[in-house]
């Protein structure tokens, strides 16, 4: 079993897309995949069609102390999605699980999970900051980051960990800050950049929409093609590391 944990430099970063994506590009190669949504905005459950105000979700269980493996959602055969379970947290007015407690809690549950998936994908929060044990547990930890300005200047505030590697999101090579952009964080960044980036596309939004992710409503789109890119170097991670 491969985890990989998924955060975002900072909101808006296309994180969560980038998780239903890869999660669904890493079915289609055959692979049995589990996305787990840790963030409390608990928005992943909408890239496929998971009521957003459903309670079911691993937090709630830990917060009531049931089954979190219960919480789940089957998508397809081979493919799970666990829900963070924002909306049941705030029915029985609780707190969600404090983050070092539930850092823990998924650094164990890994342990427990391993055999049963080929691959669990984490949709962390933004800023880094959140769950370091888990990211360091996880056989890759991935910084989502678009390329515009506000990205650049937060990248050179960062400290980036020497085994963090950035995926550009939301490249459009028309335009000439992008590409500016782009020359800049090879020359800076190499070490940690990924080979594959996510073109910017229309199709994302519009799949999101449509409750349902990109590859299954845009399958030609440019996303998809990324997507499936990533999915295709994930396994050659995998087996490389086998």
């Amino acid at each position: 079993m491969k985890s990989v944990s998924f955060w975002g430099l900072r909101g808006g970063s296309g994180t969560t897309s980038t998780v239903a994506m890869v999660g669904e590009a890493l079915h289609a190669l055959g692979e049995s995949v589990l996305m787990v949504d840790v963030n409390p905005s608990d928005v992943l459950r909408l890239h496929f069609n998971v009521d957003y105000g459903g309670q079911n979700g691993w937090a709630l269980a830990l917060a009531q102390a049931t089954p979190w493996q219960d919480e789940g959602f089957v998508l397809e055969e081979n493919m799970w999605l666990l829900p963070y379970g924002r909306h049941g947290l705030n029915s029985i007015e609780a707190l969600a699980t404090p983050l070092d407690q539930s850092d823990e809690f998924w650094c164990e549950a890994l342990r427990r999970l391993d055999g049963q998936f080929s691959w669990v994908l984490f949709d962390l929060p933004a800023g880094g900051s959140a769950y370091p044990k888990l990211r360091a547990t996880s056989g890759l930890d991935i910084m989502v980051t678009s390329v515009d300005t506000g990205c650049h200047i937060l990248l050179l505030q960062h400290e980036i960990a020497a085994t963090t590697r950035i995926l550009i999101n939301a490249y459009d090579p028309s335009r000439a800050l992008c590409n500016d952009l782009l020359l800049e964080w090879r020359h800076r960044y190499q070490a940690h950049l990924l080979p594959v980036y996510i073109h910017r596309d229309e199709g994302v939004h519009e799949a999101l929409a449509q409750k349902t992710p990109v590859s299954r409503c845009y399958p030609d789109c440019a996303a998809s093609r990324d997507a499936l890119s990533l999915a295709t170097w994930l396994l050659a991670q995998k087996k490389a590391a086998s």
